[in-house]
């Protein structure tokens, strides 16, 4: 490359940085910082003696370099009867090297155990503020409905849940104490310098306009970067998640190449934002150093044709000198913070647009005394965002203690129907009821309670096979769970374990095979014993000799409670009062699962006895 075009990338870079941003997201406003405010309440009296503190060590490393002034004016050039204000009162007791020496040491001793208090108080304030906002934040983001999960991928989820809550307590435990420590700072030491020289004091004020200049170009910059790289960063962890959750896939497709190379391009992207924010951050801090530099310059300009004129001490333009030399890189971190403060901005004005998202329709809803079980949908109509419409004027009714069995073509909207019953989703015609209560007026979390699932989607959490089993009813004994694992047909597999109920099952039940996973939800199932039962495929990956004994047990599990079934497994629809076939989005009802109709049912709808692989 050549110079000429080294150079005109450098000026394409730097004007690219440098343009005027599009407003990214919402900024800030007071009553969003008010409302970050509400987590400090609990702490506040820590908080205030971490102020006390800060203000303490502040002023008690102002008064130090006043040192260097007496020892000058009053030891070594012996001008003890200096007409100084701020010398008169301390003449007496720092007119010796050895009463010197002592007051530092005491100074310091009392600065250090001041020092020692604030940064107790601080991470004591810090680690609260920042289990405080955590705590609230997951409890507010798992009341969202579980549309907002299925639409948005783990990684991203988890991006916005932890990295922007680390930024903003990494903020609130070294900016914040900085700042309000140089604040203070800067106001003790001002004050000082206006006793000390109050001409030179202005000349030093007369730089403030030049700071505030700079953050005026640059903050609204910054802010923007720093959103794009937060943005960004979030999408490498959602690939991230999605290639390590799919590790199986990838590699019996051998598509390791692939997905480093997506994750690459993912990477690049965010590399290049944070590039564009590290220059942008470099570009202010030089600007504000240049200010500093130039004030600098000031001081020793004036205050040396001040001392040659007589005007000033060399007692006090050293100690002047001083300050300014302390000073000038105290007002430049002050002045900075509305910048480094970006990043920490960015990341609050993302935590605050999580906070503004409603929780799920519907919660602090009807909680009725009883379950009948009874369900009816009636003219249900529904389709995902921006698609064709899966299910089409949906009518039928499950009676109490209805066995209601559904089949369908794969993508026909079974599962649909169950996360419409289970409000995973609205519907956007029609009603659906339980026991003639619409399900929009009903508490979504009691009406979960009152529902067992066995799904083909699987979970299973990272710890012992008793507590996955036990998810159902936290409040079960042993002898339940073994019982539920018994009737689920799991228990002989368990006790074979080293390690028996208390065996981890991974990530995602990752040690158990497939049909021990499904077994283990079944179990779950047993061991809540709600009113309403869903089986989504529910010996999908069973072999035919354990469904069989499954079958016998599922008959025992669905007497007396209403239970929907969605399975191809023709000796499970043999369990069903009524078979509902889904087509084209509509529901007809066949005759009873029993009936010569299921002939017919079976070809229709790829009902099959194949059994999968355990």
């Amino acid at each position: 490359m050549s110079v000429t075009d080294y150079c005109r990338r450098t000026v394409a870079f730097t004007r690219d940085i440098m343009r005027q941003p599009v407003k990214a997201g919402r900024d800030l406003n007071f009553s969003d910082l008010a409302f970050f405010l509400r987590f400090a309440r609990p702490i506040w009296r820590v908080g205030a003696l971490a102020l006390v503190a800060t203000a303490l060590v502040s002023a008690e490393k102002t008064v130090l370099p006043l040192s260097i002034k007496f020892f000058i004016d009053n030891i070594l050039l012996g001008d003890a009867q200096a007409p100084d204000a701020l010398v008169a009162g301390a003449t007496e007791v720092l007119s010796s090297l050895n009463a010197l020496i002592i007051a530092l040491l005491v100074l310091g001793f009392l600065t250090g155990a001041t020092d020692l208090v604030r940064n107790y108080y601080t991470a004591r304030f810090r680690e609260n503020y920042a289990f405080n906002l955590q705590t609230t934040l997951v409890e507010h983001v798992l009341s969202f409905p579980l549309s907002y999960f299925k639409a948005q991928q783990t990684g991203y989820i988890m991006s916005r849940l932890s990295d922007d809550v680390q930024i903003l307590q990494y903020t609130i435990s070294q900016y914040l104490p900085q700042i309000v420590a140089n604040a203070l700072y800067a106001i003790f030491t001002f004050a000082i310098l206006c006793t000390l020289n109050l001409r030179l004091t202005l000349v030093v004020l007369a730089f403030i306009p030049l700071y505030l200049l700079v953050n005026a170009v640059f903050i609204r910059r910054i802010r923007a970067a720093t959103h794009r790289e937060r943005e960004r960063q979030a999408y490498v962890s959602r690939d991230l998640q999605e290639v390590i959750s799919g590790i199986d896939t990838v590699k019996s497709h051998a598509a390791e190449d692939r997905e480093v190379r997506k994750v690459s391009g993912t990477l690049r992207n965010m590399v290049d934002a944070r590039i564009r924010n590290t220059m942008l951050s470099a570009f202010s801090e030089y600007f504000r150093i240049g200010t500093m530099s130039l004030m600098l310059i000031a001081v020793f300009w004036f205050g040396g044709n001040e001392v040659l004129a007589g005007i000033m001490t060399v007692g006090d333009f050293v100690a002047f000198a001083v300050y300014i030399l302390t000073f000038a890189p105290t007002v430049n971190t002050f002045f900075a913070f509305p910048v480094v403060m970006q990043p920490a901005l960015t990341s609050a004005a993302r935590l605050r647009e999580l906070f503004r998202m409603d929780s799920e329709p519907g919660a602090g809803g009807i909680v009725p005394a009883a379950v009948q079980g009874r369900i009816e949908f009636s003219g249900v109509w529904f389709g995902y965002s921006g698609e064709e419409e899966v299910l089409r004027d949906v009518s039928f009714v499950a009676r109490s203690g209805e066995v209601v069995a559904v089949v369908g073509r794969t993508g026909a909207g079974k599962t649909t129907l169950i996360n419409l019953f289970l409000r995973a989703f609205a519907p956007q015609e029609g009603t659906i009821t339980l026991d003639g209560r619409d399900l929009a007026s009903l508490d979504p979390r009691w009406l979960r309670r009152q529902v067992s699932l066995v799904s083909q989607d699987l979970f299973l959490f990272h710890t012992t096979i008793e507590d996955n089993i036990r998810y159902s009813r936290p409040d079960a004994t042993f002898e339940d769970v073994a019982g539920a694992a018994q009737k689920a047909q799991i228990h002989d597999d368990i006790v074979r374990f080293p390690k028996g109920y208390q065996t981890i099952v991974g990530e995602r039940g990752a040690q158990l095979s497939v049909g021990q996973r499904q077994r283990v939800a079944i179990a779950r199932a047993f061991l809540k014993d709600a009113p309403i039962l869903i089986l989504d495929e529910p010996t999908s990956a069973l072999d035919m000799q354990t469904e069989d004994r499954i079958r016998e047990t599922l008959r025992v599990l669905i007497r007396n409670r209403t239970t929907i079934l969605v399975s191809h497994r023709p000796s499970l629809l043999g369990l069903a009062d009524r078979v509902l076939a889904i087509e084209d989005g509509r529901v007809r009802e066949c005759r009873g699962a029993r009936s010569p109709v299921k002939s017919d049912v079976d070809s229709r709808y790829h009902v099959s006895g194949q059994p999968a692989a355990p």
